[in-house]
């Protein structure tokens, strides 16, 4: 069964990947989170209470991020979901997460790309920044 968690983790690395937290895609974070929430039949969290769980979760996503551990953890968080309705609408929040600040980076691509990879999407012909 999936939980907020489960949904909240990759918006979540979408917006810590770069290593720069923008307004834009916290921002976006928190609208993709509700839409999701409601699509999953969850509890819609605030805006509040979607802005306290980044700030308590990040700085061990980041940790992760960082380590070797990377791929598994972006495996991990990816391959929890299988239906297409939940895959479909998780990988646009996770595009739009990545392109609300107006910068995809190399960092965005690559976890965009995975979750192309993993689910069978053409990865989206979005200009990578440098």
């Amino acid at each position: 069964m999936i939980k907020n968690d489960d949904i909240l983790t990759p918006l979540a690395i979408a917006v810590v990947i770069d290593r720069v937290v923008k307004a834009p895609e916290l921002s976006e974070f928190v609208k993709q989170a509700q839409a999701l929430q409601n699509l999953f039949d969850l509890p819609v969290l605030s805006e509040t209470d979607l802005k306290a769980w980044f700030t308590k979760h990040a700085p061990g996503l980041r940790e992760k991020l960082d380590s070797k551990r990377r791929n598994t953890l972006v495996l991990r968080v990816l391959t929890q979901f299988s239906e297409d309705v939940y895959v479909e609408n998780l990988y646009d929040a996770i595009v739009q997460i990545s392109i609300s600040d107006q910068e995809y980076r190399r960092e965005e691509s690559d976890f965009v790309k995975s979750a192309a990879t993993l689910w069978g999407y053409d990865r989206p012909p979005i200009k990578i920044i440098d």
